[in-house]
């Protein structure tokens, strides 16, 4: 069965065919991903407000926990379960929007 994973991410930049480059912000500078992890997402998933360039969110999508299990599953289910994306906006503690926010 798919888990989700949960990441704060960060707009990197736009791409071709609609996908945009976000950053996962927890991997910045750590070990071997010292540049960081990259995700490309598809633009449409993203809120039109939370597009622009350095906006923060908290992105939900699927993972496998591996072979056997991608194993026991068709094309079909597994293309699935890694198409969905659920962005949810970062607030202050005073439930102010955080949109533009450099680490």
């Amino acid at each position: 069965m798919p888990y989700t994973l949960r990441e704060k991410v960060r707009v990197m930049m736009h791409l071709p065919e609609g996908y945009t480059k976000v950053l996962v912000e927890r991997t910045l500078g750590v070990g071997m991903a010292n540049g960081g992890v990259y995700w490309d997402i598809p633009t449409s998933a993203i809120p039109p407000h939370l597009r622009q360039m350095g906006s923060r969110f908290l992105l939900e999508t699927a993972g496998l926990s591996g072979k056997l299990e991608a194993e026991n599953m068709s094309a079909e289910e597994i293309r699935s379960a890694l198409r969905l994306l659920v962005v949810t906006e970062i607030r202050d503690e005073s439930g102010q929007l955080l949109v533009n926010v450099r680490a």
